[in-house]
C-alpha cells in the first residue's frame, strides 16, 4: 500500500482505502522492521495519518498487536516502539495487548487474538 507522508496531496494514496480495513477489523496488528533505533518510517506515517481524520476513542473495543523485529535490538528500542503503539492505541480507544519479537513471543500473543 501507498501512504503519502501527513500533509501530502500526491496521487496514488491508499490510506483511506487501509483506514476502512482497519475500522472493519476486531483485530490490528501492525508490524515493523526496527529501523534506525525506533519504529520504520511506513508505519509512523500511518500512524501520523489518523491524526485529524481518525477522532480519538472511535476505535474502542479493538485489539491492537506489535510484531516488531529487528537485528539485536536493545532493550530500549523494543520500549520505544512499544511505547509508541500503546500511546497510538489508547488515543483511539484500542486495547493493546502486547508486542512480539521473537517466534515464541508470537505464539504466545496469538492465543489472545
Amino acid at each position: 500500500y501507498r501512504i503519502n507522508s501527513y500533509g501530502s496531496r500526491l496521487p496514488g494514496d491508499q490510506f483511506d482505502e487501509i483506514l476502512e480495513k482497519i475500522k472493519k477489523a476486531d483485530v490490528v496488528v501492525l508490524g515493523s522492521p526496527v529501523y534506525w533505533h525506533n519504529l520504520s518510517g511506513g508505519l509512523r506515517v500511518l500512524l501520523d495519518r489518523f491524526y485529524g481524520p481518525v477522532p480519538e476513542g472511535s476505535m474502542h473495543g479493538k485489539k491492537l498487536f506489535l510484531v516488531y523485529q529487528g537485528a539485536a535490538p536493545t532493550k530500549a528500542m523494543l520500549e520505544s516502539g512499544e511505547y509508541a503503539i500503546s500511546r497510538f492505541g489508547a488515543l483511539y480507544g484500542m486495547h493493546y495487548e502486547g508486542m512480539a519479537t521473537t517466534l515464541r513471543e508470537a505464539r504466545t500473543l496469538s492465543s489472545r487474538i
